[in-house]
């Protein structure tokens, strides 16, 4: 991306010399995740009439975006070990200075100097070729297909960070997703895999109840409706204990639910919680 709502630029560069712990992948899946596409209109409508320019975050341009990346290993910098050449691996692309207190800890993702984010501050994987700058961030990829397991990067952790915040609760309460999405298909699959007892949707489109319905969900109530609040009641058995949002708009504040529960949004690369 060389401007804000131009076509993307084939830009021809030599591939680099690794250092360190870098590795090289040759990419194999990239996925378009929706931040990607407010990179390239040049920032976030807010709400409220506010505006997150992008340039005031320190994105800059030309940038090569992506940053839910599967790749095949083909070079490794002279400290990198743990890898097979050969093999593919999924990018945990959410990267930080490295050095700080904040990265020690493994939360790169709150890193407060210098974020590295592949795809957002570095380059990324709308590219034959990307640099991972520690070996300690690609992923086995195991039996997985690229194209499938690319979005685990993004929307994978993002649901997962969001519902390991309820903790056990999820195995015996269902919970209460607004919106009907990618984030929410994905949570759907992460409360399956964590051994959740389901998920019951919120959402204005009929389609998207409908497709969501078909992969398994509990129930999926319109928002809309004028008794809405006696649906989700009903699909819980009882109330809405444990709530996702996924949308974030003005139209999805919800008011007088009970003190246990968490409401979640995602903005850049973290996930909010709170009770």
């Amino acid at each position: 991306m060389t401007e804000h709502q131009a076509p993307l630029q084939k830009i021809v560069q030599d591939l680099p010399e690794l250092e360190g712990d870098e590795v090289l992948l040759k990419v194999r899946a990239s996925g378009v995740c929706h931040s990607d596409l407010h990179f390239w209109e040049g920032g976030y409508d807010l709400g409220d009439n506010q505006e997150m320019n992008l340039s005031d975050r320190g994105v800059k341009l030309p940038l090569t975006m992506g940053h839910e990346i599967v790749g095949e290993l083909v070079a490794l910098g002279p400290e990198a070990q743990g890898l097979a050449l050969g093999e593919s691996y999924l990018v945990y692309p959410w990267l930080g200075c490295g050095t700080c207190e904040t990265c020690a800890k493994d939360q790169e993702n709150l890193c407060p100097n210098a974020p590295r984010a592949l795809g957002i501050f570095t380059p990324g994987g709308y590219a034959q070729y990307v640099v991972v700058p520690r070996a300690k961030y690609c992923l086995t990829l195991g039996d997985l297909d690229p194209a499938e397991a690319a979005p685990l990067a993004c929307s994978g952790v993002t649901t997962y960070s969001a519902l390991k915040k309820f903790g056990d609760d999820i195995r015996d309460t269902p919970v209460v997703i607004l919106g009907a999405g990618g984030l929410g298909h994905m949570a759907l699959r992460v409360i399956r895999a964590l051994g959740g007892k389901g998920a019951v949707f919120v959402d204005l489109d009929e389609a998207k109840r409908h497709a969501v319905l078909e992969a398994g969900a509990l129930a999926a109530i319109d928002g809309n409706a004028p008794d809405a609040d006696e649906q989700i009641k009903a699909a819980t058995g009882g109330g809405a204990l444990l709530v996702m949002d996924l949308v974030g708009a003005e139209a999805r504040l919800i008011w007088g639910w009970p003190p246990r529960v968490r409401a979640f949004g995602s903005l850049w690369w973290d996930c909010l919680a709170v009770s």
